[in-house]
């Protein structure tokens, strides 16, 4: 069940792909962001409901949402000269419905912006304003959702619905017409704190990763079924796939989402808000990348434009800056955001500028080095290239484990 609705947010995911296949412009990548983002939002949701409820979770809910998932998938071709207002309401339907998948008396303590939908309302009104405002309007929203996310403590969410309970009970009591054996208060049921299961949330988190890469590798299969197969094109092929191989690595292997599903994942001190929007970030990147790579297949030969140098670098140069920002972060040291994070995110920048002047197959060997380098001293710096395998330093994660956590 789980697998089936990451699958349809990934295809979601992937529909977004055909913004970029216009130039793209500025606006198109803003775009782009943004229904990421929302698909997103609304897979996390539904995620997390699936992490706590397992076994009580509600699969016809679930499946509803799927649903709508899938209708806002079907509506993005038509972005935006036709379908936005269908895919803005699909949107606002699974978010305001996900929200009560968790029943009364219960506080999600882990992420509360799950149950707080005050960013889906800026959605709403959209429905009856027209374009460009619109996509300003889901811009305010998701930024709502964002702000939402830091600013709002679930232990304090917690703690303000119990308050509130307890005041209740009093104002009944009080009450003129309050009859107690009718109504006894200490059989209130206590609001209820919901926590989310590390290892299992690690394992879907791994898992989306696994198909938003996934899904970059049938966009380069496809695009080079349309060519003719010549040395070129095949390079520019096996290159494409040794990145997202190497990004597979980099995340899955080297990054936050093993740490997760380690035994003492549970005693994390990182919060769950800054775990979820590194999430975000990586996939948003890993996706704008995948999608580049897609691109760069479909001009094999001559020059490529602006756009599609920068979604393919522009998302190299995204998630180097999300890997080193959470290094820092988890305090791995300045010397290892030196040895790859900052120059490799600062020389994919470089080769988005130079993008106008390279041909496919040098720009996605570039890139594929940047890829490639930090591999290498990962799997160095983890003992992994020892020949002893019971040495106490070979480890099957490395020092990134530590920094994107």
């Amino acid at each position: 069940m789980e697998l089936f609705f990451d699958l349809v947010a990934v295809a979601g995911i992937g529909q977004l792909t055909h913004l970029l296949h216009r130039g793209p412009s500025l606006g198109d990548f803003g775009l782009y962001v943004v229904q990421f983002l929302a698909f997103w939002m609304v897979w996390a949701c539904i995620t997390l409901y699936g992490n706590i409820a397992r076994d009580q979770a509600r699969v016809p809910l679930m499946l509803t949402a799927m649903l709508g998932l899938g209708l806002m998938a079907a509506a993005v071709p038509g972005i935006p000269d036709r379908h936005a207002t269908t895919f803005a309401a699909v949107y606002v339907l699974v978010r305001l419905g996900s929200e009560h998948l968790w029943g009364r008396g219960k506080v999600v303590v882990d992420w509360p912006a799950i149950q707080l939908t005050i960013g889906v309302y800026p959605w709403l009104i959209s429905l009856w304003v027209p374009e460009p405002a619109k996509y300003w309007l889901w811009v305010g929203g998701l930024a709502l959702d964002l702000w939402i996310m830091f600013a709002v403590s679930g232990e304090q969410l917690l703690a303000e619905a119990r308050r509130r309970l307890r005041a209740r009970i009093r104002r009944i009591q009080q009450s003129p017409r309050f009859d107690p054996a009718r109504f006894d208060p200490d059989k209130v049921p206590e609001m209820q704190a919901l926590h989310t299961d590390p290892a299992h949330l690690g394992e879907r988190l791994g898992l989306f990763v696994i198909i938003v890469l996934g899904e970059g590798v049938i966009g380069i299969i496809t695009a080079l079924g349309a060519q003719s197969w010549t040395a070129a094109v095949l390079s520019l092929a096996f290159a494409a796939f040794v990145i997202l191989a190497g990004l597979w690595a980099l995340t899955l292997l080297f990054g936050f989402v093993p740490r997760l599903m380690t035994e003492g994942a549970a005693a994390t001190a990182e919060p769950w808000q800054r775990i979820m929007l590194t999430h975000c970030g990586i996939t948003a990147a890993l996706a704008t990348l995948a999608a580049g790579l897609g691109l760069a297949m479909d001009h094999a030969h001559g020059h490529l434009s602006t756009g599609v140098g920068w979604a393919l670098c522009g998302g190299a140069a995204s998630y180097f800056v999300i890997v080193g920002l959470s290094g820092v972060r988890s305090g791995v040291g300045w010397r290892w955001l030196f040895v790859w994070p900052l120059p490799c995110a600062a020389l994919a920048v470089a080769l988005g500028f130079a993008a106008t002047h390279l041909t496919a197959l040098p720009l996605v060997c570039a890139v594929a080095v940047l890829v490639v380098w930090p591999l290498l001293w990962e799997t160095w710096s983890s003992g992994m290239w020892r020949n002893d395998p019971g040495s106490p330093n070979r480890r099957t994660r490395g020092r990134a484990d530590e920094s994107t956590a």
